[in-house]
């Protein structure tokens, strides 16, 4: 139609004619004026003064075709705030309304495009609804008797009620309350009474053969509505209907809205006086049965993971958290959350809602218990891979990063970094968000899905498209609606008899992707880092985001448990791994966050049994030259922290009594995981005595490092190798590499000038050697009897030597005329096997003071990894035992790294002599644990008292 045909209309309208001609100007005019569509008709009817005109047909015309019209056009009308404000003010709409009802109170059409009117007309301004309470209250009565009527299985007389009609009753009623006219509707007009009666009729039939989803989801959107208000006589209107109790249908049709059911048992909660008034454990055991059924992993886009979401809220409340309410709720989170395996955005959130909703149990210990009892452990541990990478990896290696231009940086720098700042703790407090007003209806869910996800500030935050997937806006709205209205947006609500406000739209569906979890990082360089988040993707970057606040719910969750008392649960090797690097991680920095769950004797055995207490100290070595690099400082303190509370706890009298008992009494397998913790946990003399001693841990750790199974003589050895360090076994080698070179050589011998008696000796492969007679007996005993006494080679010339080689013996003629403090002070240089068999001469001849000196000087100068297990051969075959112990001790406390030292024992095993290695091990640690030298803590050892321990040593060696 042209707007010439619509100016025509007008026109016709405002000038006096037959009712024909006025019959076709409102169908004229009602074909051009809607709403939204036809906006700028709707102002030209208010600027032309039309709705005088129409409002007057409606009190004077008696043809009923002329006040539908007439109606229906003051329906789109009232669309606009303006209209609606003169149609009010001037024209009096509201007796006129009135008159029109009592007038024709059973017309159908009337009362429909009434009431739809009343909506339009209350949806602009609060005020109208009080009016219309106060001074035209037949208007409420009639309409709630509409609805009254609308709820019976037959209807009243000639009364018939249209689907149309109820509908916008339904919206009336929505729109009519607010905070002032609330206890009015429910208490004076009974208004919620007749929607509860309603509310069951048509959850009945749809529940029957699924129809009229529409009115029941409009019918649960007033009671929605209603329940904003908590008032508690609503819940009483709501359970003594004509039809019975109402609320006790919502869980019947709760898969139709569960959102919104959802809100209207939260928002009832808040005033409810007696549990049973709210059907929460039928609701609750609605979702755990649909949930079971179905994997939401599958199904993630579509209404399980807003039945997941709506569970979840449901046990946001503290009253709903009890096992009558909740049920089988927690087995079921759990479920689901072992069910998440990739970490994307949509997952990850999921995540952050379920250990929040986990969280919220923290005051109901039982239901805490059951979390564990289900396997929450294994799950946090598998959730942590995402957010700090596998529990297996640590990263420690950070010889190839490069400095930073600042003070102190991720790998070693010149400067010195500040100490204090680098091992001081800066304790982040983490939080969740929760909604921020408790009379929020709502907002409420809206608040409790968002905060859970809120996610760091960035500029790509606000262009994502993900933003809103857990936004839980009421139906009908867009995601740019503003939610805080409190009303329902109706600039799309068509005229009656056509459709009505849309039903609530389904979450926004979103690409899941597949995002590995990468190890956590060193400390990165800063420029490094700042170029890789600008050009990083955004989805990565809130991915990084959503981790980080999932690493904070699973540690809250873990405080939680802490508080129960003692869980053995908690002693899990791969969970204190990831706590560890959630320790050292700059995201979390909790560096105590370990110590304050495992703060109790009970968890020390169960923590023994696994490899983290030597994982731990592996943490602690670094190289020398990393003591600025800022990880290392932090790996250091964080393993530091952890250890001594350890030490605290297994050195109280429980903590040492439980070792003991089980070192006693336990089974083969635990003792043998506690003697290889025990050395990195005892550090107190008396109770390392008490527990390797006469509890048998010695005896076990070296049958341990005799087996022929390579981590267990790797576990024992390193064990043996810590202890040996807190026992101050000595290291035999000289520490200081500025030292004389003493070359001796056999070619450098000659037969000294001037002597008289000269005595050549006859060796096994035929070599002949001369030396002073006299010399010789006057240096050795062995020299003295055979060339002096009784023996037919003291009148020989030539005397035979066996078993001894020519070459050594020259050395040893020319060694003994070197000064013993020369020797002891001075490398020889000589091969070692020369050496030795040198030795070896000086204990057969009897040249005891040359023998000590030469044993001194390869005790200082030739014990190395490489040579201990040359010298431990040649002291047991030559059968003199000499720089056995030596060797042994050497190979205890050398410093060098673990794989030098390990490959260093794997040649002494191949000796064949394992059986005299492990006693030589086990009597030094006897004697050296009996002089109660064991390192302590914070203990300075005397000079003399490492005098002494040198001294009994020797004896033994």
């Amino acid at each position: 139609m042209s707007n010439v045909d619509f100016e025509n209309a007008i026109t016709v309208l405002q000038q006096p004619g037959s009712s024909k001609k006025a019959l076709k100007a409102l169908i004229c005019i009602r074909s051009e004026v809607d709403w939204p569509r036809n906006k700028a008709n709707v102002v030209r009817l208010r600027e032309r003064g039309c709705l005088k005109q129409i409002t007057g047909i409606l009190l004077n015309s008696k043809h009923k075709h002329h006040i539908d019209l007439a109606l229906s056009i003051l329906g789109n009308c009232l669309m606009d705030r303006i209209c609606t404000s003169e149609v009010v003010t001037q024209y009096n709409i509201m007796s006129i309304l009135n008159q029109l009802l009592k007038k024709h109170p059973k017309e159908d059409s009337i009362n429909g495009r009434v009431f739809r009117i009343i909506g339009n007309m209350c949806q602009h301004r609060d005020q109208w609804s009080s009016v219309l309470i106060d001074k035209k209250p037949y208007i409420i009565t009639h309409l709630v008797e509409i609805i009254k009527s609308a709820s019976k299985d037959v209807a009243d007389g000639e009364l018939k009620i249209t689907d149309a009609t109820i509908m916008t009753s339904l919206r009336a009623l929505r729109e009519l309350v607010n905070g002032n006219t609330v206890d009015a509707l429910v208490k004076q007009f009974g208004a919620l009474k007749a929607i509860g009666a309603l509310f069951i009729k048509y959850s009945l039939i749809w529940q029957e053969n699924k129809e009229q989803e529409k009115m029941l989801i409009d019918i649960v959107r007033v009671i929605q509505e209603y329940s904003k208000f908590q008032l508690y006589h609503s819940i009483i209107e709501m359970r003594n209907t004509e039809r019975g109790d109402s609320l006790v249908h919502l869980a019947n049709v709760l898969m139709l809205a569960p959102r919104r059911i959802v809100k209207i048992v939260m928002n009832f909660i808040k005033s409810c006086q007696l549990q049973s008034e709210i059907p929460i454990p039928e609701i609750c055991a609605k979702f755990i049965d649909v949930l079971e059924k179905h994997s939401i992993v599958d199904e993630l886009h579509g209404h399980y993971s807003e039945y997941l979401q709506c569970l979840c809220y449901l046990l946001d409340h503290p009253a709903n958290r009890n096992q009558e309410r909740c049920g089988k709720a927690v087995p079921l989170l759990i479920k689901v959350l072992k069910d998440f395996q990739q970490a994307s955005d949509k997952v990850v959130q999921n995540c952050i809602l379920l250990f929040n909703t986990l969280n919220k149990f923290k005051y109901e210990d039982s239901l805490m218990l059951e979390q564990l009892k289900h396997g929450i452990v294994e799950v946090i541990v598998e959730k942590l891979t995402w957010v700090v990478g596998s529990p297996e990896v640590l990263n420690l290696k950070h010889a190839t990063e490069k400095k930073r231009k600042y003070t102190f940086g991720p790998c070693c720098n010149n400067q010195e970094p500040n100490k204090r700042s680098l091992l001081h703790d800066n304790n982040i407090q983490t939080s969740v968000g929760r909604p921020s007003s408790p009379n929020s209806s709502d907002d409420d869910l809206n608040s409790f899905v968002v905060s859970l996800t809120a996610r760091s500030p960035s500029p790509m935050s606000s262009s994502d498209s993900e933003s809103a997937n857990m936004s839980w806006s009421d139906a009908g709205s867009s995601p740019q609606r503003n939610v805080s209205s409190g009303h329902d947006s109706d600039s799309d609500y068509s005229p009656v008899c056509s459709e009505v406000d849309e039903a609530e739209f389904p979450l926004e569906d979103i690409t899941q992707g597949s995002y590995n979890s990468d190890p956590l990082p060193s400390i990165a360089d800063v420029d490094e880092e700042e170029e890789r988040i600008a050009e990083a993707e955004p989805h990565t970057v809130i991915l990084s985001s959503l981790k980080r606040t999932l690493g904070k719910e699973i540690l809250k969750l873990l405080k939680s448990y802490a508080k129960l008392g003692p869980q053995l649960q908690l002693a899990n090797e791969d969970l204190l791994m990831q706590l560890t690097k959630c320790a050292i991680s700059e995201d979390f920095n909790y560096s105590n966050i370990i110590t304050h769950i495992i703060n109790s004797h009970y968890y020390i055995i169960p923590i023994m049994k696994t490899n983290y207490i030597q994982s731990l100290f592996a943490m602690r070595q670094y190289p020398q030259d990393h003591d600025t690099c800022f990880t290392c400082n932090l790996h250091q303190r964080v393993s530091y922290n952890i250890l001594t509370t350890f030490v605290d706890i297994a050195e109280t009298g429980a903590g040492k009594g439980d070792i003991a008992h089980q070192l006693v009494k336990g089974d083969t397998e635990t003792k043998e995981m506690l003697v290889w913790a025990i050395p990195y946990l005892i550090r107190e003399g008396a109770t390392i005595r008490f527990l390797m001693l006469q509890c048998g841990g010695l005896k076990l750790l070296v049958n341990l490092l005799q087996k022929d199974n390579a981590e267990h003589q790797r576990k024992s050895l390193f064990g043996l190798s810590l202890m040996a360090s807190n026992c101050l076994i000595p290291n035999p080698t000289k520490t200081s590499t500025n030292c004389n070179k003493l070359n001796i050589t056999a070619k450098t011998y000659e037969v000294p000038s001037g002597t008289d008696q000269v005595v050549t000796f006859l060796f096994d492969n035929g070599e002949l050697v001369d030396a002073d007679r006299d010399y010789l007996m006057e240096k050795s005993d062995f020299f003295k009897v055979l060339l002096s006494g009784h023996f037919k080679e003291s009148g020989q010339n030539q005397v035979t030597l066996a078993c001894a080689k020519a070459d050594s013996f020259r050395c040893m003629l020319v060694l003994l005329e070197v000064d013993k403090k020369v020797i002891v002070g001075s490398a020889i240089d000589l091969e070692l096997e020369t050496l030795l068999d040198v030795i070896l001469l000086c204990d057969r001849y009897l040249l005891d003071e040359l023998c000590v000196s030469l044993t001194e000087c390869v005790e200082k100068f030739h014990i190395e990894v490489d040579t201990v297990p040359t010298i431990y051969k040649w002291s047991i075959e030559s059968g003199t035992n000499l720089l056995r112990g030596e060797a042994v001790c050497y190979a205890l406390v050398a410093p060098v790294n673990e794989r030098e030292k390990y490959k260093m024992f794997k040649t002494l095993f191949k000796l064949d002599y394992r059986e005299q290695l492990a006693g030589d091990i086990e009597k030094i640690f006897e004697r050296c644990l009996s002089m109660s030298f064991y390192k302590q803590r914070g203990m300075d050892i005397k000079k003399k008292h490492v005098k002494m321990r040198d001294r009994l040593l020797k004896k033994y060696v």
